[in-house]
């Protein structure tokens, strides 16, 4: 997890230079690689649902009956559930969090809150300009179903999504509706009913019905005291149990959903048997409920509304960069620092150190490198690698273990040994507004003269009626106060808007000069990368 620690920023660079842009800055290749990092930075999104029965936000599940995978896999069906396939409107788009407060999306938590908000402010913890709330509760299925069964393979994930910006229309199908009723939403919202009964088998493989939502279903509870009731025996593993013990009357028997003497509540129950229980008896086996689930969930995931754009699934790759960011030596040597990721397959796989070379826009290698020594993560799973390099004049790109390129922009870059924070603090101890000291280098070729830089301050701003923070803009102006090396250096300052989204804490901050756009920065209090530095008088840095 990303603990609250030092101010430290991180810098993201722009994959294809020649994509579209969204309103952010931020291309798909952007959006790619910033969701590989999540997945190859442990203590992320995979920390709130490990182990699988953990509970993010209150008590322990054996106290709460709150379990924070499950809670993200409802989060999924209560966004997509309302889209209109042939208007093309609605689907995964993040309207839920406008619609918390609905009773078709009722979900009381422990402590009394909405599982919808709690499941955002989760994904607040890791928010970035460069993954919507949307790519985040798509993000967060693929973390739970790998949390609880280590052997399913990554569900294809894909980034692009877009959020809404108000809630979406009702329809989210509830326990009491009709079998013709849920049929009806699941077909309007482009799944079969087979489709419908896979969706609700797979969907109920983790979690439980709570009582302090559902009185109406009237069995007891488990485990005692937890007012929960869990759909089969193996609440907390992803995996064909419901579907088995529904099949056989056994364990569970299906859940409660299956067996309350309440009829009207019998959702689950109408939906399995609705041909015959011929579908569910085609997931029985562990091998055909996997792969069901897998290709179910995806259809869910990429059910968004019409005009989006997804990019291909997801890997993640087999290299990538962790973080990478350029800056000048007080001599105006440029250097090109960062980390470098690799996911190890097995014992010792990963190689001890990573091998590059820096490549020209015609493609000519320019210079050859090696990191220093690779270092594993506590798990075993993922390798870094730490490079520093000094660069010449003409570099482009970098080509990682000639699998990996990551395009670099010596024309204009924030350069964070020279950058600044000063943060204020308020009475409690909390964290108050920010302001940034920025300076930038652009090629002095490039600069005319009177040339000035804009810079723009990303930050997650809370918005009415939904806890997922929305990105907003401010913009500064960066004058020329010297001359270092090839490079003319600019400076400006920034103050944060105000407070930021609850549980957020990146903010990105980049520069502009004509058409050209540098690497974003990214401001954190929830990293040890520590890049710019702290001070409390400006003038004085």
């Amino acid at each position: 997890m990303r603990f609250l620690s030092v101010v430290a920023f991180g810098l993201h660079f722009r994959g294809l230079l020649s994509q579209t842009l969204d309103a952010n800055g931020v291309s798909l290749d952007d959006k790619v690689l910033a969701i590989e990092r999540v997945l190859l930075t442990p203590g992320t999104i995979d920390f709130p649902v490990t182990p699988c029965d953990f509970n993010l936000n209150s008590a322990p599940n054996n106290i709460s009956g709150d379990q924070t995978a499950a809670q993200w896999v409802r989060t999924v069906f209560h966004d997509f559930i309302t889209a209109d396939t042939k208007a093309g409107t609605g689907g995964l788009d993040a309207s839920i969090g406008f619609e918390a407060d609905r009773d078709e999306n009722l979900g009381i938590t422990f402590k009394g809150t909405s599982f919808i908000n709690e499941t955002i402010i989760g994904f607040n913890l890791f928010a970035e300009v460069y993954i919507s709330t949307a790519d985040f509760i798509a993000l967060g299925l693929a973390a739970s179903l790998n949390a609880c069964d280590s052997g399913t393979p990554l569900v294809k994930l894909r980034a692009g999504r877009i959020d809404a910006t108000g809630p979406g229309p009702t329809g989210v199908p509830k326990p009491q509706d009709s079998l013709t009723s849920a049929t009806d939403a699941f077909a309007k919202a482009g799944f079969s009913k087979t489709e419908m009964i896979q969706a609700v088998a797979c969907g109920h493989s983790i979690g439980s019905v709570h009582k302090i939502d559902f009185p109406e279903i009237g069995r007891s509870v488990s485990p005692p005291g937890t007012g929960a009731d869990t759909f089969d025996s193996t609440p907390f593993k992803f995996d064909n149990t419901q579907v088995q013990e529904y099949l056989t009357g056994t364990g569970k028997r299906g859940g409660p959903l299956v067996t309350t003497k309440n009829v009207t509540m019998q959702s689950d129950l109408r939906i399995f048997k609705s041909d015959n229980n011929v579908t569910v008896k085609a997931m029985s086996s562990a091998a055909s409920f996997r792969n069901t689930c897998l290709t179910i969930f995806e259809k869910m995931l990429n059910t968004v509304p019409a005009g989006t754009t997804l990019s291909n699934p997801i890997g993640p790759r087999p290299w990538i960069t962790k973080e990478t960011h350029l800056d000048l030596s007080p001599s105006g040597v440029v250097r090109f620092s960062g980390n470098i990721s690799t996911q190890s397959k097995a014992a010792g796989a990963a190689p001890a150190t990573a091998s590059y070379v820096y490549l020209t826009n015609s493609g000519n290698t320019a210079k050859a490198g090696n990191s220093q020594a690779g270092l594993s993560e506590p798990f075993g799973k993922i390798t870094y690698y730490s490079f520093n390099d000094t660069i010449p004049a003409g570099v482009t790109s970098i080509k990682i273990q000639n699998s990996y390129t990551e395009n670099i922009n010596m024309n204009l870059f924030i350069m964070p040994s020279q950058s600044f924070i000063n943060q204020r603090f308020n009475p409690n101890g909390s964290a108050g507004i920010a302001s940034y000291l920025v300076r930038a280098a652009l090629l002095t070729s490039l600069a005319t003269s009177g040339a000035s830089l804009t810079g723009t301050f990303y930050f997650p701003s809370p918005q009415p009626n939904s806890a997922a923070p929305k990105w907003t803009r401010t913009t500064f102006t960066l004058t020329k106060e010297k001359t270092l090396g090839s490079y003319t250096i600019f400076k400006g300052q920034v103050s944060e808007p105000g407070v930021h989204a609850t549980g957020t804490g990146l903010h990105h901050i980049d520069v502009q000069f004509g058409s050209i756009r540098s690497p974003k920065v990214i401001a954190s209090f929830f990293t040890t990368e520590s890049f710019f530095g702290n001070c409390s008088d400006f003038t004085k840095c």
